[in-house]
């Protein structure tokens, strides 16, 4: 293994990288985006749930605009590098929750009121996303 310089040693404290899903590289570069319209495409969301995904992607873009403005000049280049791993860790719960949710929906043959756990679990990780990218930007 490549030993780094000592300004540099933090690289290797960095989680790991997500592969991120091949339907959600497209039609977009943004995986986050990619996601939020593969959501809502679908017919099994509701009024919360699409309120959280248009919060999300909210957040999402004043996350972005934070960090290629404020962000950049404020932070090191490690702080970059943790939002950055922050944003793919959001877009990855969520999309696991996502898929957990339509799965499990379709598993149940589209019947209302089905998935009820998974949707609640869709809720609450939307919801905490944007809490947390929201936060980290008003640090």
């Amino acid at each position: 293994m490549m030993s780094v310089p000592d300004d540099w040693a933090w690289l290797e404290e960095m989680p790991e990288g997500w592969p991120t899903p091949a339907e959600i590289t497209v039609p977009t570069a943004v995986p986050a985006t990619n996601l939020v319209l593969l959501m809502l495409r679908s017919e099994m969301l509701g009024n919360d749930l699409m309120e959280l995904i248009g919060e999300f992607i909210a957040e999402d873009a004043r996350f972005n605009s934070w960090i290629g403005a404020e962000g950049k000049h404020e932070l090191s280049m490690r702080q970059v590098a943790e939002c950055s791993a922050l944003l793919r860790e959001c877009t990855k719960s969520i999309y696991e929750a996502w898929c957990d949710f339509s799965q499990a929906h379709e598993r149940a043959q589209r019947a209302a009121g089905s998935a009820l756990p998974e949707r609640r679990e869709l809720f609450v990780t939307l919801k905490s996303a944007s809490e947390k990218l929201r936060n980290t930007r008003m640090k």
